[in-house]
Formats: C-alpha cells, sequence, structure tokens
C-alpha cells in the first residue's frame, strides 16, 4: 500500500473525483495525478490540506493499514490514558517516550 493507493482510496470514499480535489487544494493536476499514481508523494503541507479536505488523518494517507492498527489491549489503555488529568497525561507521557528510547537504545547495540 502506498501514499498514492490511501489517497485514491480516501478520495473515493469521499466521492470526489481527482478533478474536485485539486480545484479544492490548489494542487496542479499533473502534481495529484501523480501523487495517486504513486509517482513521488505530496510535500508536508500538502498532506495535511488532502488530510482535511478528504477528512482522514495525515496517518490515513502516510501509513499502512497494518501500522495504524492497534491491538485491543492496547486501545483499552489509551482510553484510560484520556481519562487522566492534563498534568498526569503529560507526566505519563514523558514516562512512555522514556521507556520506548531505552528499548530502542538497547535494540540498536
Amino acid at each position: 500500500m502506498t501514499i498514492g493507493d490511501n489517497l485514491r482510496r480516501a478520495r473515493e470514499a469521499k466521492g470526489l473525483t481527482q478533478r474536485e480535489v485539486w480545484d479544492a487544494t490548489g494542487i496542479s493536476e499533473s502534481s495529484y495525478k501523480s501523487y495517486e499514481k504513486g509517482e513521488r508523494p505530496p510535500p508536508g503541507d500538502k498532506i495535511v490540506t488532502l488530510a482535511r479536505l478528504l477528512s482522514v488523518s495525515t496517518d490515513d494517507l502516510l501509513l499502512e493499514l497494518s501500522e495504524r492498527k492497534i491491538s485491543d489491549d492496547l486501545k483499552a489503555i489509551f482510553n484510560r490514558f484520556d481519562q487522566l488529568p492534563s498534568d498526569e497525561k503529560r507526566h505519563a507521557k514523558i514516562a512512555l517516550r522514556g521507556i520506548l528510547m531505552s528499548y530502542e537504545q538497547e535494540v540498536l547495540r
């Protein structure tokens, strides 16, 4: 799955033609068609513009489906995380980043 495939799928799900997308975003016809064909990826600012128009997240455009899936046990943890007060959420993010960075360093050794 490429960015182009994700872009096409999101556009079709929204019921838009290619022309409607490039007209609404100000992207040239040739650029937009090259994005959907997977010949080149859109620049970052265009990815955001496209995601907004197509009512999807930038992850929906950039990542493969397998990279966007979250296991049920992690969904439960993330739901609990969302219920935390702002300060606690900030501390939890710092702790999680530390754990992940430590793990990544171990993998690199």
